[in-house]
């Protein structure tokens, strides 16, 4: 056994035993922490149901699990450990007061490489959620930073799920209109993205109502990539015109399913469109 896996595992025990005496008052605490060793499914059952007014240290235990690693420091499996710590923040989400640290706590685990992407991906989606219920105006600056820094994350879905948090917030002291569109211009336009944040761009610019990406969508309508020719061609249903039907006409003669379910629907929302005006 390798000297890095037998230090995790000694950390682990002493994670779990740290944690015994005030988890063996809460059941479902101990559950969540994997003290019992229970499947995946029912320690995310007992995450959904450790309630809305937890203890200042049961939060505490919380946020240490929060920052655990898969493996090394969990029984979890990576996927299953992220999902399990989405459902404990949702938790912590909706106490009946948001615990004060909580933005904190996510911008330092996004901060923190070490973290898997995904779990880095949700850290940013959680603080986009909360970002209006942040009291201390210090950290509610940090946090307008780090989102902003968010979708700079380029050939990863942070950026992407970064642009979303900053849509939501649209019109809020440092979340201008103009400045997100044309950061999502540039998503949708730059080399530097990959497909998941120039497919979220193309919806942002729909929704921001953005038509100097048109000619970017009926290029990238027009593409190899089956994904992004979906989300250009939803984008189109939103801001096209007439002369976009040829271009959906034909794509819904595809034998693709995908690319016929996509250019149906912007076709229908196109033409409600049009009858409207």
């Amino acid at each position: 056994m390798g000297e890095e896996k037998v230090i995790g595992l000694v950390l682990l025990s002493l994670l779990i035993g740290c944690a015994g005496a005030l988890a063996g008052q809460s059941p479902r605490l101990a559950a969540v922490l994997g003290m019992d060793q229970d499947s995946h499914s029912l320690r995310v059952e007992a995450a959904k149901a450790l309630g809305t007014s937890l203890a200042s240290d049961e939060i505490m235990m919380l946020y240490s699990f929060l920052d655990r690693k898969a493996s090394s420091e969990d029984p979890g499996k990576p996927g299953e450990l992220n999902a399990l710590k989405n459902e404990v923040v949702n938790t912590l989400k909706m106490q009946a007061n948001l615990p004060p640290e909580l933005a904190n706590r996510l911008m330092s685990m996004y901060g923190n490489r070490s973290h898997d992407e995904v779990w880095r991906d949700y850290c940013i989606q959680h603080l986009g959620d909360i970002f209006l219920s942040i009291q201390d105006e210090d950290c509610m600056v940090k946090a307008r930073g780090i989102l902003w820094l968010a979708v700079n994350e380029k050939h990863s879905s942070i950026s992407g799920t970064g642009l979303i948090a900053l849509f939501n917030l649209c019109g809020q002291k440092g979340f201008e209109k103009d400045r997100i569109s044309a950061k999502a211009l540039e998503m949708v336009r730059s080399l530097a993205y990959g497909e998941p944040a120039k497919m979220t761009a193309l919806q942002i610019c729909a929704k921001l109502g953005l038509l100097a990406v048109l000619p970017d969508a009926r290029k990238l309508a027009l593409g190899e990539s089956i994904p992004i020719r979906m989300s250009a061609m939803a984008c189109l249903g939103v801001l096209g015109d007439k002369a976009d039907l040829e271009l959906l006409n034909m794509a819904e003669r595809s034998t693709d399913i995908r690319l016929k379910t996509a250019a149906t629907a912007a076709i229908s929302r196109l033409k409600a469109k049009r009858a409207c005006e």
